[in-house]
Formats: C-alpha cells, sequence, structure tokens
C-alpha cells in the first residue's frame, strides 16, 4: 500500500501557482492532463474507495489541503479506526482523530486515557476496554445518539453505576442493538432504572444470579443472550414470581463454578420459555441421574427448544474406565442427547477424561 500511494501521488502538486507564473497563452491540452497526478485523473467513486483502505494517519497526511475536490472527498468518507494502546501519545493520530471526528462511525480502543470521546457525534460502534471516569462520562445518548453497538471490558464500581444510569436511565440510547460488558450491577441503581427497548444482543462476562432475572425484565426485546454467572453458591431473592420473557431466542450460560444441585439452572431456565437454542457450560456431572434431571428440567421448561449444545467440564478422572462405562450407560439410557463426544485431557491424555460434549438438535 505505501508504494502504491507514492506512485499514485507522485504529481500531486501541493504548491500554488500565481497567475505571474503562467505565459498569458491558454496552456495546451495535452500539457494540462500532464500536470494533473494520476489519482486526481481518477473519478470520485474510484477515490473514495481507495481512500477507505488507507490508514488514517496517512490519510490525513497525504491528502488533506490539497485542493478543494480532495478536501471535498475526504468530508463525506464514512471512517473506522483501531487504536493501539502504544499510541496513546500519538500526536499526529490525535490530529487525524480530530480532523475526521464527525466522519468516523466505529472506533476499537485497547487503552486511550486522552482521548475525548465528545469529539465523536455520529458514531455508531464503540469498543473500548479500560475507559477512563471521564470516558464512561461520555458514553451516553447525549453525546453519541447514534450508537448502536457498544463493548466495554472492566470498570470500577462508580463507573459500573453511571454506564447502568446511562442504560437504563431517562436519557437512553434510541439506537443501541448490541452491548458486550464485562460486569454490571444494579445495586445502586435500581430504583430509577427503565426499560430499554432497543437492545436485541447482549454478552456479559460477569453476571449474578439476581441480576439476570433484573436484567430480563429490564429488556423486553432482547433476543440472544450470552452470561456467564459467578455466584452459583449465592441465594437471592426476587418478586418476578410470574415473570415470563417472550422474545429470547438465543441463550448461552456458562458457570464459573461448579454446580452442587442443579436447581439453580431450574429456576434461571424457568424465566425464558421461548428459547430455541440453547448453550450450557458446566461441571461435574457425573451421576447418570444428574443427566436425567438435566433433560428433564430442559423439557419442562423451553417450550420450543430446536438446538441444544451442552458442555460438562470435569476435574481430572485417572479411573478412566469408570467413566468410559458411565458415558457408554448415558448414551443407552438417555437418547435425548444426539451426538456424545469424550474428549480426553491434554495431560494424561486417553488415561483420563477432560470433557463431555452434547448436542441435540430436535427434529419437528
Amino acid at each position: 500500500m505505501p508504494h502504491l500511494l507514492r506512485k499514485l501521488t507522485s504529481c500531486v502538486h501541493r504548491k500554488t501557482h500565481h497567475s505571474k507564473d503562467f505565459n498569458s497563452n491558454v496552456l495546451d491540452r495535452r500539457q494540462y492532463f500532464f500536470l494533473l497526478s494520476r489519482l486526481e485523473l481518477l473519478p470520485d467513486e474510484v477515490l473514495i474507495e481507495i481512500f477507505q483502505y488507507i490508514p488514517l494517519i496517512d490519510l490525513f497526511n497525504a491528502f488533506t489541503n490539497l485542493n478543494y475536490r480532495f478536501n471535498f472527498l475526504l468530508r463525506s468518507l464514512q471512517l473506522g479506526v483501531d487504536i493501539h494502546q502504544n499510541e496513546s501519545n500519538n500526536q499526529h493520530l490525535l490530529q487525524a482523530l480530530t480532523f475526521f471526528a464527525k466522519q468516523i462511525q466505529y472506533i476499537h480502543i485497547d487503552r486511550h486515557p486522552f482521548l475525548n470521546l465528545n469529539i465523536f457525534p455520529n458514531l455508531r460502534s464503540l469498543i473500548i476496554y479500560l475507559p477512563t471516569t471521564k470516558q464512561v462520562l461520555s458514553i451516553n445518548s447525549n453525546q453519541m445518539p447514534k450508537l448502536r453497538r457498544l463493548w466495554i471490558g472492566i470498570l470500577a464500581e462508580k463507573d459500573q453505576k453511571q454506564l447502568c444510569t446511562s442504560l437504563f436511565g431517562e436519557n437512553q440510547f434510541t439506537k443501541l442493538d448490541f452491548c458486550n460488558l464485562f460486569e454490571i450491577n444494579f445495586n445502586a441503581t435500581l430504583n430509577c432504572c427503565q426499560s430499554l427497548s432497543t437492545l436485541r444482543r447482549l454478552i456479559l462476562t460477569n453476571c449474578q444470579t439476581k441480576d439476570f432475572i433484573i436484567l430480563l425484565s429490564f429488556l423486553p426485546n432482547l433476543t440472544e443472550l450470552n452470561i456467564c454467572i459467578c455466584d452459583v453458591s449465592t441465594t437471592y431473592s426476587h418478586n418476578l414470581t410470574n415473570f415470563s420473557h417472550e422474545n429470547l431466542r438465543i441463550l448461552k450460560i456458562e458457570f464459573v463454578e461448579k454446580l452442587s444441585q442443579l436447581h439453580i439452572l431450574n429456576c434461571l431456565i424457568s424465566f425464558v420459555p421461548y428459547v430455541q437454542q440453547f448453550t450450557l457450560f458446566l461441571a461435574n456431572l457425573i451421576q447418570i441421574q444428574d443427566y436425567i434431571y438435566l433433560k428433564n428440567i430442559l423439557l419442562e421448561n423451553f417450550l420450543q427448544l430446536r438446538k441444544l449444545i451442552c458442555s460438562i467440564d470435569y476435574y481430572c478422572q485417572l479411573t478412566s474406565n469408570e467413566m468410559n462405562n458411565t458415558f457408554q450407560k448415558l448414551r443407552k439410557k438417555i437418547p435425548f442427547y444426539q451426538t456424545i463426544s469424550v474428549i480426553p485431557c491434554s495431560i494424561h491424555q486417553d488415561q483420563c477424561v477432560r470433557k463431555i460434549w452434547m448436542n441435540k438438535t430436535f427434529i419437528l
């Protein structure tokens, strides 16, 4: 790309020629086209396509303020930028971001504590892994009215409260469709929360059991949910005994800790009866009756289930023959699972069992 860029811009003339430098006679047509760069001879549509493949800094340094046509084309671009952590002190990048701020629709930031997010009014997609408090304050519907996709990493507790207010407060995003959050906590903001009707897909890396129910109640139009439950041993209570989410169709649940009993899973999925695709990650189901109970609670709670993907992870079992016998019995007694594959652990290879995958696709 740099070689192509040098060739295309080899004849671009930045110097402004005054009328006194030219003869009074009109230049020959062939001489006029000779003075034009190869790049300037291309139509606008091709130039815009080329500009989309040039890094933002190179685009700023090479093409800004060349002439009226280039400036007009640059102002018509829709741009995105990836900002890595080692670029936080790059002044050329900051200048380019400021120049193209109104045209940037996508930003992916590892960490850039000096970047002012308020200068991007047309942002549609934001990924930021380690935002500062000031940057979290900028993530709101007033500063980013067109935001559709939001991906935020680890936040301090006070910043979680601010984000929760931005998402579920009075001034909500009107176009936000997708969120990927590390954690969200409703403890301090529950009383002022309102339903967010635009959100369709949510990924939550660290979710408490109580917040699973609250999220469902505040996201009535959610169709896809991917969560990791981090507190399986915590008891919780709620007043949503008759609550049922009608629009959730794809659900993925992973339990960080071992489940002592499956009643927690039974309680969680009882609120989402219309799920059609369910993915489950859990541990330490060894007894056949556990699998039978799992099958029963899935059939009892899911009214429209079409596809099940289940991964059960074990600690190393040195009595592999006993485990293999258990799986053979499982295949015979529970035809509910279409395919069952046992994955040996990487340490002891075929001497012990590490994981079992179960998959069932229903055929109506």
